[in-house]
């Protein structure tokens, strides 16, 4: 017993001190490498990733001659021009499926005039009737084949047309369309 050694706890102590070493040592060089790292990738990000629009700008006005600016703006003139009326998240239950399977579509007319956007926003329950009574006329087959697609976008042209009063209905969009 005599060449027993007594137990002493300073494995315990030396762990602890590990673990404040390993805590100092994440404080002292981690959080400033982390630091470091994260403005390095914001510089690359806002430098090459998003320019600037205003640099954007200047090159694309240096490389256009002066003809291809004025397409340019009346472009963007159009563009603003837009009037766009939505009917997003229709249901429908297609003809002779029992309601076994749907579509679900998101629809948009593209208006002539800002007076026709805010009369066709004032029928929006007319013109859901008329999508909702063209659509669930069809069948699976016909809503499927995409090549029938053009004359389904007639048809309600056709039917959303009535209702415009002031103005034209320029465009129909499909931007949703699922089938299950």
């Amino acid at each position: 017993m005599a060449d027993e050694k007594p137990t002493t706890e300073q494995p315990a102590e030396t762990t602890e001190s590990k673990k404040d070493g390993l805590g100092k040592r994440i404080l002292i060089f981690g959080i400033p490498v982390f630091l470091v790292q994260f403005i390095v990738v914001y510089f690359l990000v806002a430098k090459f990733i998003v320019p600037s629009t205003g640099h954007k700008q200047t090159e694309t006005a240096v490389e256009q001659s002066g003809h291809e600016r004025e397409n340019t703006k009346t472009d963007k003139e159009e563009a603003r021009e837009q009037h766009i009326y939505a009917v997003k998240d229709l249901i429908i239950n297609p003809a002779a499926t029992n309601g076994q399977r749907y579509l679900l579509t998101t629809i948009a007319f593209d208006l002539s005039s800002n007076d026709a956007l805010k009369n066709l926003e004032k029928k929006e329950m007319a013109v859901r009737d008329a999508l909702n009574s063209i659509l669930t006329s069809k069948t699976m087959e016909q809503l499927i084949d995409v090549s029938k697609r053009e004359s389904l976008r007639e048809e309600i042209a056709g039917k959303v047309a009535h209702l415009v009063d002031r103005g034209t209905l320029q465009s129909v969009y499909f931007s949703k369309y699922i089938i299950q």
